[in-house]
């Protein structure tokens, strides 16, 4: 029996996974060599577009690994658009304090090939801000 191919939901649901468990690695390479990783820009510390998987490392996640205890993503549904991938969920984050607070966020994943090519983040910015201003 031939293997059937994953769809993109399932590849998206695969690298949250790996993302939360802390194997960057995984995350890393299901993203396009040319990914363009777009976040809001009053996001806190990591707002921009950011090109490429090194830069996403560099950017996103090692400053969000420095200022967090825990960071992950908690999935509440994703959206199967074809090429497109919506995830509804929120940021989970626990401070140096142990303080622990969920901020609302939205990804769209644009896939080509089983890669990441686009990245779009949403989040309430304004909950990320006093989140790093406490």
């Amino acid at each position: 029996m031939a293997a059937t191919e994953k769809t993109n939901v399932e590849i998206a649901e695969e690298l949250y996974e790996a993302f939360n468990r802390g194997d960057i690695e995984t995350c890393l390479a299901g993203f396009a060599d040319d990914i363009t990783w777009t976040e809001p820009e009053e996001s806190p510390m990591i707002g921009g577009t950011h090109h490429g998987p090194d830069a996403v490392l560099e950017e996103v996640f090692t400053p969000l690994d420095e200022t967090f205890d825990t960071f992950e993503v908690a999935v509440d549904r994703f959206i199967d658009g074809g090429d497109t991938v919506v995830m509804e969920g929120a940021h989970r984050v626990t401070t140096a304090d142990g303080d622990v607070m969920e901020i609302p966020a939205v990804h769209v994943s644009d896939m080509e090939d089983g890669k990441v090519t686009k990245f779009t983040g949403y989040e309430d910015t304004a909950l990320a801000q006093q989140l790093m201003d406490e």
